[in-house]
């Protein structure tokens, strides 16, 4: 027969246990970052790749521009909980800014400049 000594320490296996069972908790995966604007130019989109893949995933932006110093909360969802994305921007003009290999577990804002 065993005894527990430490209740904290059962429950805190218990809780580890369900965890392992059932799996993440289904928000786990999506991530928050503010995005800003550092450039003189309307952002009319903002596109996302997983690194090394190239395939663009659908505008962050949706209906919405991003006006120059202005800075907006976007969603980034991986079922997989990848966290290294290539972003794709496009101005007004219709050019286009790729900045590679961003963080987005570590990182809580992003700055659109021309650095």
């Amino acid at each position: 027969m065993s005894r527990i000594r430490h209740p904290a320490l059962a429950a805190g296996s218990i809780l580890w246990l369900l965890e392992s069972a059932t799996g993440p908790p289904a928000l786990a995966f999506e991530r928050q970052i503010e995005v800003t604007n550092n450039t003189r130019m309307a952002i009319v989109e903002i596109q996302i790749a997983r690194v090394g893949t190239d395939r663009w995933e659908t505008d962050l932006l949706g209906e919405d521009i991003l006006l120059p110093a202005q800075s907006l909360m976007v969603d980034i969802e991986d079922a997989k909980g990848y966290c290294r994305f290539d972003f794709k921007t496009v101005f007004d003009d219709g050019a286009t800014l790729i900045r590679r290999n961003v963080d987005v577990c570590a990182a809580e804002r992003f700055a659109i400049s021309y650095r």
